[in-house]
Parts: structure tokens; sequence; C-alpha cells
């Protein structure tokens, strides 16, 4: 007789089979690390990678720096090119840039034998493990992989990465923005509230991308009020006295979790100030230990009465009036 099996059952055999699949992968691009050898090679014997993942190697005098005092300490990965009987780096073009600023003749590398798609999924995870790229730059090289060069899919990459297939589909979208949000997510906007961007006309999406770069502090909830009310024509100067209004809140909120915490400990001292004094209570008066230690119970309850205050404070303080602000949403809130 056959067995049905649960879907519950089903479901984890899927997600353990996409799991396994997904660490056969991407283990296939580590394992190309345990490949090749170990060589002191010419600087002049090596070239830049012909598909670079950053247009430009930024600033290296940090790292010009290191390479004097320390030297390489770690190896840059490199190709061999049969017929230019040189070598190419797959991984370390800033590092081999340093080098060859400060003159050095030879530098250690790590010699693989790759193809093309493999060096440059090598070149993706060194860089990636290493968060070498902004988030610009990861896009690219992630639309250059699927478009360009055409290695694989959005999901075959996310396998060969370890990422999620969602995560490199955000990235690419990214470049479907202007030049000009762009440069606002390289100044600092947090691309992972830039979801609410989509949603909005190209004036609207400058406008908030700039508010985000302005506030780091934003929470998700935050970036999908303000786009509300920038939808609804509130405009962000509105968006800006909402979020600065609970802003006042929050600290406001904080300030009574510091009182009330500081009391929980005052309390938590007389507590253990009091066991002490049962503790050397002579063991005969038992009549006066009940009556003391009923006491010290008040105490107790008082504390965690006053742990269960702290706890709401946290989630939850009664806000001052924002009128104009709260017919547009709920209370951000935070925790």
């Amino acid at each position: 007789m056959s067995v049905r099996r649960s879907s519950k059952t089903l479901s984890q055999d899927l997600i353990r089979e996409k799991t396994q699949i997904t660490c056969r992968e991407r283990n296939g691009v580590l394992q190309n690390l345990s490949r090749g050898f170990f060589e002191d090679v010419e600087t002049k014997r090596i070239r830049y990678s012909k598909r670079p993942l950053r247009n430009e190697t930024g600033i290296i005098e940090e790292l010009l720096l290191s390479v004097a005092e320390r030297g390489l300490v770690q190896p840059i990965v490199v190709r061999p090119l049969r017929e230019e009987d040189g070598f190419e780096v797959v991984a370390g073009n800033r590092r081999l840039l340093a080098c060859k600023t400060l003159g050095l003749r030879k530098i250690p590398c790590h010699v693989i034998e790759l193809d093309d798609k493999e060096a440059y999924e090598m070149s993706l995870v060194e860089n990636l493990q290493r968060r070498t790229l902004n988030p610009i730059e990861e896009a690219r090289a992630f639309k250059s992989y699927v478009d360009e060069y055409g290695y694989g899919s959005e999901t075959t990459l996310a396998r060969t990465l370890g990422k999620s297939p969602s995560y490199v589909s955000r990235r690419i979208a990214l470049l479907k923005m202007s030049a000009n949000v762009q440069d606002r997510l390289l100044r600092g906007a947090k691309v992972s509230l830039t979801q609410e961007l989509f949603s909005l006309n190209e004036d609207d999406r400058n406008a908030l991308a700039a508010f985000i770069a302005e506030n780091q502090h934003l929470a998700r909830d935050d970036v999908r009020l303000v786009a509300r009310l920038i939808k609804k024509g509130e405009g962000i100067n509105l968006a800006r006295a909402y979020l600065s209004h609970y802003a006042e809140e929050e600290a406001r909120r904080h300030y009574l979790e510091r009182v009330v915490g500081k009391f929980i400990s005052i309390l938590e001292v007389c507590e253990m100030r009091l066991d002490e004094v049962l503790d050397n209570l002579e063991k005969n008066e038992w009549v006066l230990r009940e009556i003391l230690a009923q006491q010290r119970m008040l105490i107790h309850d008082q504390i965690d009465g006053l742990m269960k205050l702290r706890r709401r404070f946290r989630h939850h303080v009664p806000p001052t009036e924002a009128p104009s602000l709260r017919r547009v949403g709920p209370r951000i809130r935070h925790s």
C-alpha cells in the first residue's frame, strides 16, 4: 500500500533540494580556489582584468601604505593567458595597481586555469565577500552576467553567489533609475529602502532618494509613509515635518525608558540588601523572618510591574498631537 506524503514533508524536501543545488553551484566557484598553485609573478606580465567589476579603482592611499609596510598579504588571483605569454587578474585589480605604483617587480599570485565564465564568477564572489562593490557596481556586474555575456539567468547567478533571486533582481532594477537617483544612492541612501521609488514619477523619485540619503536613520515603514505622502501631493516638506515630530517622540520614549530603568536598578539593589538582612537573621526569629519576607516580596512585585511598564515604553508612548499628519496614516512604531 502506498503512503501519501504530507504537503509539509514535500515542501521541506523541495527546500532541501534547492538548498543542495545552491550549495553545489556556489561550492563549484569556491572549489576553484583549491585548484592551481602559488607563484611569484613579474608584475609586467600581469594585465588588469578585461571585464572589471569596478569602473574606477577609487582611493588606494591606504592600500599603498599597507603594501609598503607589510607587503602583499593576500596574493592576487590570476589566470594564465597562453596567447599573450602572461596572466590576467581574476581578483585583485586594486592590489595589482598598488604593487605597480610602488614599483614591485614580483608579487605572490594564486594561478588558476579558468575560462571566462569561471573567472567572472570568481571575481564576483570575491568582491561580494570583501564588500568592495557599491550597489550600482553590483547591479551593473549582475546585468552584464545575465545580458551582456549571457552566462545564465538571474536565478542561476543568485545560486552561484549564494544570494536570493530577489536580491539579484532588485539590484538589477536599480539600473532603471535615472543617473540622478543612482547618484543619490551612491551618496548614502540605503538600497533596502529604495523599493518605494519604483512607484513614483521621476521628479518624486529624485525627491525621495534625496530624502532617504539625508535621513540615514529611516526605517522601511518611514519610507513607505513618505512615499504615500508624496503620492497624495502633500510634498516632501510635510513628510519631513511628520518624521521630525515623531523623532521628538522617539527621544521622549528613550528618556522615559531610561528613567524607569534607573528606578528598577535601585529597587533591585534594595532587594539584594534585604536578602542579605534575611540571610543574617537568627533562625529562631521565624515570625519576624516571615513578616520581612512579605515586605521583600512587595518590592519584588514592584520590580515586575516596572519591567512591564518599560516593555510598553519600548513599543508605544502616547504621542503629542500632530493633527495635520495623523490623518495621513498610522503612527510609525519603532521597536
